[in-house]
């Protein structure tokens, strides 16, 4: 079951995602509600997220000892990007910390499949937040 957030005054609350919950995933592992093994190309899928009025940032809390980046895409894995994440190393695996991008395209709104994929280096991932800042 998915969190539906309510709107006030036009603007949706923060949303959360557990990583381990994602509905479909390629190349990954999930173990203490965690994912592992996001290395480039390998995916994770959340269908019928609601991302209400929309959102124009992104945090995400991740594990890394070589940093990457990876693509939020809409739809399916070669749908509309709507922002990426680059994100450093961190001091291990076992190291999170938070990282995300200001830059959502905030005009994507409603029900939606949203697609993680990684694009470069590797990392582990616990918390997906959508805010509005």
């Amino acid at each position: 079951m998915r969190y539906t957030p309510s709107s006030e005054n036009g603007v949706a609350p923060d949303l959360q995602l557990r990583a381990c919950d994602f509905d479909e995933g390629s190349g990954v592992q999930s173990w203490n509600c965690g994912v592992g093994n996001f290395d480039a190309g390998n995916w994770i899928k959340f269908d019928q997220v609601n991302l209400s009025s929309g959102y124009n940032a992104l945090a995400v809390s991740y594990a890394s000892e070589v940093g990457g980046s990876f693509d939020i895409r809409i739809g399916s894995l070669n749908g509309p990007t709507i922002g990426s994440v680059h994100f450093p190393p961190t001091t291990g695996w076992n190291d999170y910390q938070w990282n995300g991008t200001p830059a959502l395209n905030h005009a994507i709104q409603g029900n939606q499949t949203i697609y993680f994929v990684s694009t470069s280096g590797k990392a582990n991932l616990q918390e997906i937040w959508f805010k509005n800042e």
